[in-house]
């Protein structure tokens, strides 16, 4: 994200930006603050008499307003919670669309990553559609194989969804392809911070290329963000991308003459579009398979070696090995790829602890997790990273535990920062503890337990 305050831009804000710029007194005349989200969307806060802000947002190519003017501290709870990828401002605080003429129209049909209503719709009628069909009279109904049912409720909406996320990036090809093109140049091409929190996670870092360019269209300036009709979420593609639109570079902008901000620079599919859709249906359909296999010949496959003890001995057995091994496969791979990776300088650039809550089946837990943020430089290119240790998968810790962990990392200090030379984004501070060898003894143990039901229980 990138924040703005007047005309100041900051490409890597923290919350103790915001804070300082809704403190900062006196306000020029000009004052305004501006949070620019990883592509079109943004939220602004004007100020006005008496210490209140009126706050609006974009989303979508459509504007929110605030109901009314806010105080100084909830204008800087709602952008940190913007900046940090939380929703509850949107939950807690009314906001009301603008009325403008052919708004909804032109922001239906912008390039975005954001699936459209009709997708929503198709969706949700492909996961309660088929429940749906119980309620008709059993003559109605379609004769369908036994097992068919759970199978779709499981994998159904997810294959809908990817042929929805394919034919809309079809779409969106398709009028692109008949759109005018305008001379640009590019005015920005950095490595961008995305902050974004997963409901029940704490907040996630990205790295993405942050490319910006500036176009004309019948005399009128136009700023565009947006670089292919799929998202560019960053990762291993992001060096490239910054080497393919360098600073000052002359650029084909492509845009929408109903609508001249809506923009890419390429307007072809991206090759990963439906080569991925094409991954997920193939696993789909040998997982629908497989359950749909399992489904019918579990009365007379597995159902026998369930009858006794042996038989559930053997088969828990065998599943809890197969489990440990593949999980202990995949630590080792981790720990002798991060244990190859160079090392280069870096400067932490926040350190704190964070306290997320989780809900764990009817109730709220509490988490705690060290927030330590670094950059680091790589290509002449500076990334951010909130990585740790690079076997952690984020999970909380106790309060004294994180403190201890933050602690540790103090905020200005120098750190070693350990990257993937192949993905300069993916970077940790500590190099992995190394393959977890316990699960590979519980391999060994839930197998030589299977062997022994299998061959010596009477």
């Amino acid at each position: 994200m990138e924040l703005s305050v007047g005309n100041k831009p900051n490409a890597h804000p923290t919350s103790d930006d915001i804070e300082r710029a809704i403190d900062e007194t006196p306000k020029a005349a000009d004052w305004h603050l501006h949070l620019q989200s990883n592509g079109d969307d943004s939220i602004e806060a004007f100020a006005e008499a008496g210490g209140r802000y009126r706050v609006t947002f974009t989303e979508q190519g459509r504007r929110f307003n605030a109901a009314s003017p806010v105080g100084a501290d909830t204008a800087k709870a709602i952008f940190i919670d913007y900046l940090n990828g939380d929703t509850d401002w949107r939950r807690q605080f009314r906001f009301v669309p603008e009325p403008s003429r052919g708004s909804r129209s032109r922001a239906s049909r912008r390039i975005s990553s954001e699936p459209p209503v009709w997708a929503i719709i198709v969706i949700a009628a492909a996961f309660l559609g088929f429940p749906a069909l119980a309620l008709l009279p059993e003559s109605w109904r379609p004769r369908l194989p036994a097992g068919s049912g759970i199978v779709w409720l499981v994998a159904g909406p997810i294959v809908v969804m990817a042929l929805a996320m394919l034919v809309n990036k079809m779409l969106q090809a398709r009028r692109a392809s008949v759109w005018p093109q305008a001379a640009g140049r590019i005015t920005r091409s950095e490595v961008g911070a995305n902050y974004r929190r997963p409901s029940g996670r704490p907040v996630e870092l990205t790295n993405y290329p942050a490319i910006e360019y500036e176009y004309s269209v019948a005399g009128q300036p136009f700023t565009g963000r947006r670089i292919s009709i799929g998202e560019d979420t960053g990762g291993a593609n992001t060096e490239a991308t910054l080497a393919h639109y360098p600073l000052g570079a002359t650029v084909m902008v492509y845009y929408d003459p109903d609508d001249p901000g809506s923009c890419v620079l390429e307007r072809d599919i991206p090759k990963q579009v439906p080569v991925g859709c094409a991954a997920i249906l193939a696993i789909l359909a040998a997982l629908g398979y497989g359950g749909y296999w399992l489904f019918n010949h579990f009365h007379g496959v597995v159902e026998p070696y369930m009858e006794d003890g042996k038989g559930r001995t053997v088969i828990f057995t065998m599943v809890g090995g197969l489990v440990a091994l593949m999980l202990f496969i995949g630590s080792r791979l981790g720990a002798k790829a991060g244990s190859n990776w160079p090392v280069v300088r870096g400067k932490v650039v926040l350190s704190r602890t964070e306290r997320y809550r989780a809900r764990a089946s009817r109730t709220t837990v509490t988490s705690y997790l060290p927030v330590v943020e670094y950059a680091y430089t790589v290509n002449g290119h500076e990334y951010r990273s909130r990585q740790i240790q690079l076997d952690d998968d984020g999970g909380g810790e106790s309060g004294d535990d994180a403190k201890e962990m933050a602690a540790r990392y103090p905020e200005g200090s120098d750190v070693e920062v350990h990257y993937d030379p192949a993905n300069p984004g993916s970077a940790a501070l500590e190099r992995p503890t190394g393959p977890a060898w316990y699960l590979l003894v519980i391999a060994v143990l839930c197998f030589g337990a299977a062997a022994y039901a299998g061959l010596f229980w009477p």
